[in-house]
């Protein structure tokens, strides 16, 4: 007891000091299961604006995971929220995704106008992703529109396909410097009314611009893409473009997708600069009906398929190619590529005698639908698989 009453003020520390540790903790653990209010308040915002532009017998549908306190059903918007993704530390928003949200009627999807209000995500400091990609926006509320974009500075990742956005919204779009993916597919952006496009993105590593119907070679140029130096990926399937002289300063590209245009075999000179690229589809090219590829050492990956080409010759030189598709052709022969492990050529009805002997690293074949009578040096595709019904 006297050893006590002599030590009461180190007893008293040590009870004080537990005690404030249990506090933090519980605060720590507290705080690790909940969101921030101002965030959780702002996502609530965002559920009712897509209600309230949305068919109204579809309420129910609509983020239904997102429920705040007067719902009787408190949840963590981190945690339990569908399309919500926090910092595990912070616990702030850094991916939103809220693609398909807007439920419309078929009349309503065609023919009214709705604008997302940017700044309904303002509280998200961290945001770092987000999709809004399949809600038929027609534009954005320009009020402020600028200051809305500007704040979202830690930006990567904006996906707007499935839209109706125009070449109105660019101007907004320029100003998130740090994106490095942008997908415009299925929109209404055509690059004539633009004075710098998409010039300033230039930490841009993957862009999807398919589906711009009205999308053209000039367009290319004027959004600026030569400007875009560290792209990667670019997809532009099925616009109307016919030559690719805006692409050729794109020297890091992996991955280009211009199926589904009109290109002829003059306009693909322009590729001999993209020395880096790996994949290459100009499937849907109808008038490319010879090539010349030789200067693309990396290439791994070349999709042809339905371009009406009739001689390949102007592939031999692509010596690290692994993965051809040539099927819906008119080809008559084969070329020696050593690296080549998958071979398409189904639907060449013109194709009636073979020979492998070039391809001694073939895996996989398909022959489907040709006129071969003849195969010289049959492939030994060891534990490939052909699909060649010959």
């Amino acid at each position: 007891m006297k050893s006590c009453s002599a030590m009461e003020s180190t007893c008293i520390k040590l009870s004080l000091m537990s005690l404030i540790w249990i506090i933090v903790l519980m605060n720590e653990i507290h705080g690790y299961k909940a969101c921030l209010e101002t965030e959780r308040t702002a996502l609530l915002e965002i559920k009712s604006f897509f209600i309230s532009v949305s068919d109204i017998r579809y309420d129910d549908y609509i983020l239904p995971s997102w429920v705040g306190e007067d719902d009787g059903m408190p949840s963590d918007c981190c945690d339990d929220w569908e399309g919500v993704m926090c910092n595990a530390t912070t616990r702030r928003v850094m991916q939103l995704s809220l693609n398909n949200t807007k439920i419309l009627n078929y009349y309503d999807r065609t023919s009214a106008s709705f604008l997302i209000n940017m700044s309904l995500f303002h509280p998200f400091e961290e945001l770092q992703s987000l999709d809004l990609s399949d809600n038929w926006f027609t534009g954005i509320y320009e009020n402020r529109a600028y200051d809305s974009f500007g704040i979202l500075k830690q930006l990567k990742i904006l996906k707007l396909g499935f839209n109706f956005f125009n070449d109105n919204i660019l101007p907004y779009l320029n100003t998130l410097t740090s994106l490095t993916t942008l997908n415009l597919g299925y929109n209404k952006i055509e690059g004539s009314r633009t004075k710098q496009g998409l010039a300033n993105l230039r930490y841009l590593q993957v862009l999807d611009l398919s589906w711009n119907f009205n999308i053209t070679s000039g367009s290319l140029t004027r959004l600026g893409l030569a400007n875009l130096t560290n792209l990667k990926k670019l997809g532009a399937l099925d616009c109307r473009i016919t030559a690719i002289q805006g692409l050729a300063k794109l020297k890091n590209l992996e991955a280009l997708d211009l199926s589904s245009n009109y290109l002829i075999h003059s306009s693909l000179e322009r590729l001999a600069n993209l020395t880096n690229l790996q994949v290459l589809d100009l499937s849907g090219n109808q008038n490319l009906t010879t090539l010349g590829l030789a200067n693309l050492p990396n290439l791994k990956t070349l999709d042809l398929r339905d371009c009406g080409i009739t001689t390949i010759q102007g592939l031999a030189k692509l010596k690290s190619l692994e993965a051809l598709y040539l099927s819906d052709n008119n080809i008559n022969g084969l070329v020696n590529l050593t690296n080549l492990q998958v071979l398409d050529l189904s639907y060449n009805e013109n194709l009636t005698t073979l020979g492998f002997a070039g391809l001694p690293n073939l895996k996989a074949l398909d022959l489907q639908y040709c006129g071969i009578t003849t195969i010289q040096d049959t492939p030994n595709l060891g534990n490939g698989k052909s699909d060649g019904r010959y």
